[in-house]
């Protein structure tokens, strides 16, 4: 036989709306009460019925968070504090990965109901207009990933990558380095690679002589892994073009550059600077600890969903930039020249 929440009431001693304030945290209960509903509840073993709840309220108590790339790391991170700050308010959350088929989720998203979406994607992985057929649909969304989007629509959490950029350019700057190079997953023409038009920039101002002759974009359909880090600076070394650092898109292509740089009979940090974005945990441990401009990633996920919840609890779109820092560690240190390079 099927519990009910008026059988929690009647154990717990109180008013079955008082049982539904417990279960939602809607409302301020005293807890000695909330430990009485709690302990009914257990010992009851009471299940909510989440479909006839989703039917008297119009919400299902379902987001969903959509990434392009589910190995890296990073994404596990963002993941993490996205559900947490979710299940705090008893929401559901639906992970959804794809390559190459990012729309279709939209479709489905609509089909169920879903409440709330969180895009962790950059845009041309999608088509935009599915975006705001969401919208039309009362299904909130927040993008990041620099996405062209219509910010009165939908909300945006951003990762500011041209102050990054500016940071780590410095840094190697200050070091001595002259030869900077920028391996990116992406096109060099590609608007929302923040971080290149930040490269591009601080060539500019720092007044290096190397121009963009060391920018090394991806090649379509663009994807940021280890494999790209390692072809991207195989292609870096192959033009002959002195370099004595290398940024990367992210720490997974800088792994790969890494290994790259040394199958060329060249050493880190003596010949070749390396830095990454992102700050994993992994580039902490690895054979040579990486140094990143770095990101609090379950932080950024619960931003995430912080913005999401205001604009489905309140109708608020908001808009968050996260700032990056550099953590030093063994991959860089002052220039030094060699007739390797």
């Amino acid at each position: 036989m099927r519990v009910t929440r008026k059988d929690v009431a009647n154990r717990a001693g109180v008013s079955t709306a008082t049982v539904s304030y417990v279960l939602n945290k809607s409302k301020k209960i005293s807890d000695e009460t909330t430990s009485k509903v709690m302990q009914a509840i257990a010992e009851l073993d009471y299940r909510p019925d989440m479909i006839a709840r989703s039917m008297s309220v119009e919400q299902t108590m379902q987001v969903g968070i959509v990434l392009e790339d589910i190995t890296n790391p990073f994404s596990g991170g963002l993941i993490r504090g996205f559900e947490k700050a979710a299940n705090e308010k008893n929401y559901f959350v639906s992970v959804c990965t794809s390559f190459d088929k990012l729309d279709d989720y939209f479709d489905n998203f609509i089909a169920r109901r879903i409440d709330g979406i969180f895009v962790a994607a950059l845009p041309y992985k999608f088509n935009v207009n599915k975006l705001y057929d969401l919208v039309d649909r009362d299904i909130k969304v927040v993008v990041s990933g620099n996405a062209i989007a219509d910010y009165k629509k939908v909300s945006s959490l951003e990762n500011d990558y041209i102050d990054a950029m500016e940071q780590v350019m410095e840094y190697l700057y200050a070091l001595g380095h002259r030869n900077i190079a920028y391996i990116s997953g992406l096109g060099k023409n590609m608007t929302y690679d923040l971080r290149c038009i930040g490269y591009r920039q601080m060539i500019t101002k720092l007044g290096l002589t190397c121009g963009n002759e060391l920018l090394i974009d991806g090649k379509s359909p663009y994807f940021t892994g280890v494999e790209e880090g390692y072809s991207g600076a195989k292609r870096l070394i192959e033009t002959g073009k002195k370099f004595t650092a290398v940024i990367c898109t992210n720490d997974i292509m800088a792994f790969g550059a890494m290994k790259a740089i040394r199958d060329h009979g060249l050493r880190i940090p003596e010949d070749v600077s390396v830095v990454g974005f992102d700050g994993i945990k992994l580039g902490e441990y690895y054979e040579c600890p990486l140094t990143s401009m770095a990101l609090e990633q379950e932080e950024c996920g619960r931003k995430a969903f912080d913005l999401l919840y205001n604009n489905m609890t309140q109708g608020t779109v908001g808009y968050y930039k996260n700032m990056l820092h550099l953590v030093e560690r063994e991959s860089t240190g002052k220039c030094r020249e060699t007739e390797k390079i």
